[in-house]
């Protein structure tokens, strides 16, 4: 079965985030997509919504050539889970450290209806970056990598934060990557979310486990490429 795995970047990031799976899935044999989301841009005034990255994703899972695997990282959940319930061609949903929300609420509802006093706004308030990156995100990441990160940083709308997810797919499997080193995105929040998925890992990495421990990301994306054929 020709099966694709379509990589979903967080919130500031780039496609070139997921460069180190990319390698391995292709080593492999495992096909791969990475795509930009809109909600993230380099330019704070060209920020879209969350409506805007799933309409990114709908097309990249309609140009893929069969199934698809979604795997999301942090903020990319949300569109991700979005999408998921729309088409039979996804057939599992790998979070890793991602956002799994309930229908109805957004990521500002998580954050407790506040964003932290750390992060900077753009002079229009459309746009956001996080506060303390190396610190929050990038701890257990190779410093010489991290620092080319945090080059390729973006802003990302605050929109999409506000905008509650509509739905959550029900007959779609999931798999939830639990990072147990995680600054941003606390572990014990994580095992809320994992609880409601179809199979749980668990990762002594921190916010980014692509970057941080790429090999057991891809063995979990490689696990799920191979019950598409079960």
């Amino acid at each position: 079965m020709n099966v694709t795995v379509l990589l979903v970047h967080g919130a500031m990031n780039t496609p070139w985030i997921w460069k180190p799976v990319q390698e391995r899935l292709t080593a492999q044999g495992i096909a791969s997509m990475a795509v930009q989301l809109p909600s993230s841009h380099p330019d704070s005034r060209a920020v879209q919504d969350i409506e805007a990255d799933v309409a990114v994703l709908r097309a990249a899972i309609e140009a893929a050539p069969g199934p698809v695997v979604l795997a999301a990282n942090s903020y990319g959940g949300v569109p991700a889970t979005w999408v998921a319930g729309e088409t039979a061609k996804v057939i599992e949903i790998v979070y890793m450290a991602a956002f799994l929300l309930e229908p109805g609420r957004s990521i500002l509802d998580w954050l407790g209806g506040a964003f932290p006093d750390t992060w900077e706004f753009s002079s229009d308030g459309r746009a956001m970056k996080f506060g303390d990156v190396e610190n929050n995100l990038l701890n257990g990441v190779d410093p010489a990598l991290a620092t080319e990160v945090i080059k390729q940083l973006s802003w990302v709308s605050v929109q999409a934060f506000h905008q509650p997810l509509p739905t959550t797919p029900t007959e779609t499997k999931a798999t939830y990557i639990i990072t147990t080193q995680d600054r941003a995105l606390p572990p014990p929040a994580q095992e809320a979310m994992a609880a409601r998925t179809t199979r749980t890992v668990r990762v002594a990495s921190g916010h980014y486990p692509h970057l941080a421990c790429p090999d057991e990301v891809v063995a979990v994306l490689a696990g799920a490429v191979a019950r598409a054929g079960t």
